[in-house]
């Protein structure tokens, strides 16, 4: 029986290998809330041992780890995500890739295009509480940070196969299958193969790429780094409705940035923001969600004004391919995912529980992306966070981190956040 994540666990998981994991997730913790109102968890005592590892980790993930070590199953997948993606803004691969691998494992352990998978399914949707394992978009959001360190290590096959595994999970929903629209994960896919040496794929992602964003800047033959950055805060979600059992989706607060332009050695762009994540959180393959009430998802009955937040964010319209997507399909010509069915697996009729609002809160609002021709031994590189008016906003300008793999290519990433 698989044991929570401890933090003897070393080296990073291949990727193959975290799709044969099933971690059991029935247990006694497990337990069902009542009409009355949500169940109350307990939080567990550290002892002396989690307490001394605790301290010794770098105070901006102190939180995250206590609260992985108290709140056990029931929010490690979550604790395990903001861990991960909190090393990796702060420069700790190491620590990231074996979180974002244990969160990775957890997740295909029910949401994987496999028998097993589907077994668990199953079983797991018979429980009014669950282990979380996040919405649609938090997962496709991990693949996002795990390809992103697969690239910077110079690992190009398996950062590509982790780019689409994130499109998989967008595609997941609950009770249904969606098609998927995260467009940055299709970018990204295409860059890998591009370093790779398939130009064949490459280009295929590119084109399904410009689909969803006809405006969106492709990389150039002689481009040799990626360069990434994230603004605002992330999506929220919140228990709506009588008795609190709908859940609906809020833009994040607490952020007036929502552009980003890089300078520096080699470097003069306005990175082109690729992606809204709340877009992302509210939707379901471009079809806007209204409400979840037990894990059913609501859609609202029009969606001509889905997009109009990705369109204040450029002069040009970055979401007339997600418009296809809005009537239930992709834009002709996607090769990259296709349907997967997921058997609807009501909650128990004897449960009623709240709705579920735990959610990633280290992610950003929204995703820039750009590349450029860069010397390997590029040091200087920042970002300059503004509004659309053009003027900086906090946290004003950032440098970035830069990393150049062993064949001389690069990933240039930077958070406001």
């Amino acid at each position: 029986m698989a044991t929570m994540f401890t933090p003897a666990v070393s080296g990073a998981r291949p990727l193959n290998a975290c799709k044969t994991l099933l971690i059991p997730l029935l247990g006694a913790s497990l337990l069902s809330a009542c009409a009355t109102g949500p169940k109350q968890y307990a939080v567990a005592p550290l002892d002396p041992a989690k307490q001394e590892y605790v301290a010794s980790q770098p105070a901006a993930l102190q939180p995250a780890w206590r609260k992985l070590f108290q709140e056990g199953r029931r929010n490690e997948v979550l604790n395990l995500m903001e861990i991960g993606a909190t090393a990796f803004k702060t420069g700790d691969l190491d620590t990231a890739r074996r979180t974002l691998d244990e969160a990775i494992a957890n997740i295909e352990s029910v949401y994987a295009d496999n028998d097993a998978a589907r077994k668990a399914r199953s079983l797991w949707y018979e429980e009014g509480e669950k282990e979380f394992k996040g919405e649609p978009y938090e997962r496709s959001m991990v693949y996002y940070y795990r390809g992103l360190i697969y690239l910077i290590d110079g690992d190009y096959g398996n950062a590509r196969a982790t780019f689409l595994n994130g499109l998989l999970q967008d595609a997941f929903a609950e009770e249904e299958q969606h098609t998927t629209d995260f467009a940055s994960l299709v970018y990204l896919a295409g860059w890998a193969a591009r370093l790779d040496g398939n130009e064949r794929l490459a280009n295929e992602h590119f084109e399904e790429y410009r689909q969803f964003r006809p405006d969106g800047p492709i990389p150039t033959d002689s481009d040799n780094t990626l360069i990434v950055a994230e603004t605002g805060t992330s999506p929220r979600k919140l228990a709506d409705g009588v008795g609190h059992f709908e859940l609906v989706y809020r833009r994040g607060k607490g952020f007036t940035e929502n552009r980003a332009r890089i300078s520096g050695d080699g470097l003069n762009q306005t990175l082109y923001p690729a992606e809204d994540v709340f877009f992302q959180a509210s939707t379901r393959g471009g079809r806007a969600v209204d409400r979840i009430i037990e894990g059913k998802v609501q859609f609202k009955q029009t969606t001509g004004n889905v997009g109009d937040t990705m369109t204040s964010l450029s002069d040009n319209s970055l979401i007339t391919g997600i418009a296809a997507g809005a009537g239930g399909g992709l834009a002709a010509g996607f090769n990259t995912i296709t349907a997967i069915g997921v058997a609807a697996q009501g909650m128990s009729a004897r449960t009623k529980t709240r709705a579920d609002t735990r959610y990633w809160t280290s992610l950003p609002d929204t995703l820039h992306l750009g590349s450029a021709r860069l010397s390997g031994d590029t040091q200087n590189a920042n970002v300059t966070f503004t509004n659309k008016a053009g003027i900086t906003q906090p946290p004003g300008s950032k440098p970035a981190r830069i990393f150049f793999d062993k064949n001389g290519n690069g990933v240039i990433f930077a958070s406001a956040r």
